[in-house]
């Protein structure tokens, strides 16, 4: 599949040297189920999830956690304790905070005699009816058969594309992948006569915006607050550098779901890790030496001493590459010539630490930089 990296030209600081800041995120040319899983995970609705665990159902209380969030309270669930409101859901139960903020706004509902029955699957009538409701639908926009209207409703305006269950089919990951991206990208009951726009969808509270081709356009999303790349370094936890919680953060080490301790023990190694992290998401990314491979590229990190800086004999004014300890690094985009060339404050002896791409030719290439 297509893949390419995107240069950003965002300029900040950290510790003692200049970071310019580039895009370690990959864009595809279509959306398929795998780019509809990225995304939603990167934006941390949902949770990683295995190849072999697709097919596995989704509980009540899982899809809970799923809707608050896919909602505007995606980022208020730490003011719920755990509080339950229902006599089979634990005040120790791990999602007792989602499943009162999905009850209280009205997205789920008890089974008669009050139980909410959280182990139990989400049926497709449920999440039909939580999702319409996330929409702005209400019990006064459908008359006769609620659950029949519901369904159709869902059907006339896309949201159930790419699922085909009935009523009372149990939804698995995959179901749930596909039924939230769906809703991501289908215009809220204010907008629903209008044409498909970046401000008519229901993803545009989380700031999500729509390609050409109505799609999810997951780059404008994830590096609108992208910050970095930060060094972590050996003996520092990740929060010296995350302006949220630890435990909040959504992490991925070379490109694979992670958590903080491991992302800190890989410091502790006394290997390269470079951060960078998505406030809105509150989604962290950490790329080590080993670095990270998708298709024909992959990305990793080098630290060394700025050996060589190499110019075209044709232009002496742009850098076309670097050597740090030996290893050459080739320079492509315009940041990154103007941060090696005479007119930036990097010199040869210098020490830094880069990010770089191994493009499909084998070269690799430097995307963003820290000196040290």
């Amino acid at each position: 599949m297509y893949r390419r990296y995107l240069y950003g030209a965002m300029a900040v600081f950290a510790g003692a040297g200049a970071v310019f800041a580039s895009t370690p995120l990959a864009s595809y040319a279509a959306v398929n189920f795998d780019m509809r899983k990225k995304i939603l995970k990167s934006a941390n609705i949902i949770d990683s999830v295995s190849a072999g665990n697709e097919e596995s159902m989704v509980s009540r209380a899982e899809f809970a956690k799923m809707l608050v969030r896919a909602s505007s309270y995606n980022n208020s669930v730490s003011a719920y304790n755990n509080v339950s409101v229902f006599p089979d859901v634990a005040t120790d139960n791990t999602y007792a905070s989602f499943i009162r903020l999905a009850a209280e706004k009205g997205w789920m509902t008890a089974y008669l005699g009050g139980n909410f029955k959280p182990d139990q699957p989400i049926k497709f009538h449920e999440a039909v009816r939580a999702c319409l409701t996330l929409l702005g639908y209400t019990s006064d926009d459908f008359s006769g058969n609620q659950v029949a209207n519901r369904i159709a409703k869902a059907q006339s305006i896309g949201f159930s594309d790419d699922l085909g269950k009935s009523a009372t089919d149990e939804l698995s990951y995959q179901d749930c992948i596909n039924l939230f991206y769906n809703l991501l990208i289908t215009n809220t009951k204010s907008h629903e006569t209008e044409t498909k726009s970046s401000s008519t969808i229901y993803g545009a509270i989380l700031g999500f915006t729509l390609t050409s081709d109505n799609e999810l356009n997951m780059m404008d999303t994830l590096t609108s607050n992208l910050k970095g790349p930060y060094v972590l370094k050996s003996g520092r936890s990740l929060s010296s550098i995350i302006p949220f919680s630890e435990s909040d953060a959504s992490c991925f080490l070379d490109g694979a779901s992670s958590d903080p301790d491991v992302i800190e023990d890989a410091a502790e190694s006394e290997d390269v890790v470079v951060v960078y992290y998505n406030t809105s998401t509150k989604s962290v990314y950490a790329y080590t030496s080993a670095g990270t491979t998708d298709g024909d590229t992959s990305l990793g990190t080098a630290k060394g001493t700025l050996d060589a800086i190499y110019y075209n004999s044709s232009n002496v004014m742009t850098p076309t590459s670097i050597s740090v300890d030996g290893v050459e690094y080739k320079i492509t985009s315009t940041d990154m010539q103007y941060a090696f060339s005479i007119y930036g404050s990097l010199e040869v002896s210098d020490t830094v630490t880069i990010v770089y791409e191994t493009d499909s030719d084998g070269n690799k290439v430097v995307i963003s930089y820290v000196k040290n």
